[in-house]
């Protein structure tokens, strides 16, 4: 196995150092745009190949694993993008997005991938993706650096929007609701794309304790926390005073006749 390692290692340091070369020349010309497709089609064959000699992934070492997503993230991340639930921005109410990052990561879009003081939660929220999505739960200094070196590349190769795109679709929300879509139904009964602020605000409490703070069975705990996010969506400027008070004082029904 430690050969393996060593040899998975050599070939992965080449293919980026051949994707450094190649990015420096972007093709401007069609022969060079047809030349660029068929260097990709070429490396994607030399790495189907180099893992068919490998044992199966699920065998490998946590390390070489995540070294291997660390450069092929599309592999874990198209799947979720082709879900029938996917709900891109534009698709969902703009308050769902601006309620997340006040409470979550105000600072999201000015700084790097890996949590500063600023950040409230201790993680950003491209950290919190790459838990939630490529690592578990355990807490050890390799699973830390594993996060690390995850939410480098990620936000390498995706914009903040793609990554706050994949936050809000694969997040639990509690209630057996993993992402937005689903939660905006399980919670109003409604699309995204119709929530009111005031609901906004509930969907963005609840990453902090999705289960304990689940509005359908804790409509007070929730309430508590709602409050906190409107109070924190003011505070960074995303909403004014005349905006925070009628959201507080909104009755929000709940699909299971509960009003908060």
């Amino acid at each position: 196995m430690f050969k393996i390692i060593i040899m998975a290692l050599l070939i992965f340091i080449g293919m980026v150092g051949y994707d450094n070369i190649t990015d420096k020349a972007q093709p401007t010309t069609p022969v060079q745009q047809e030349q660029q497709k068929v260097s990709n089609h070429e490396k994607s064959a030399a790495m189907a190949l180099f893992t068919s000699l490998l044992p199966p992934k699920e065998e490998w070492p946590s390390p070489v694993h995540k070294f291997y997503l660390a450069f092929n993230m599309d592999e874990v991340i198209d799947p979720i993008r082709q879900n029938p639930n996917w709900t891109s921005l534009d698709a969902m109410s703009r308050d769902i997005p601006q309620a997340l990052i006040a409470i979550e990561d105000h600072a999201f879009y000015n700084h790097g991938a890996i949590a500063g003081e600023v950040v409230q939660g201790g993680s950003t929220l491209t950290q919190q993706f790459v838990k939630n999505v490529f690592l578990s739960h355990e807490q050890s200094m390799e699973r830390k650096i594993e996060e690390a070196v995850l939410s480098l590349m990620l936000e390498d190769n995706y914009s903040k929007d793609e990554i706050l795109e994949l936050y809000l679709n694969t997040t639990y929300f509690g209630a057996g609701s993993t992402g937005i879509k689903q939660a905006s139904k399980t919670y109003f009964g409604k699309a995204p794309s119709a929530l009111t602020l005031a609901e906004a605000a509930v969907i963005a409490s609840l990453p902090y304790a999705p289960t304990s703070l689940n509005p359908l069975e804790n409509p007070e705990g929730c309430k508590k926390r709602q409050l906190l996010v409107l109070a924190a969506m003011h505070k960074y400027g995303m909403i004014n005073q005349g905006q925070l008070a009628e959201a507080k004082a909104e009755k929000i029904r709940l699909t299971n006749g509960t009003v908060m």
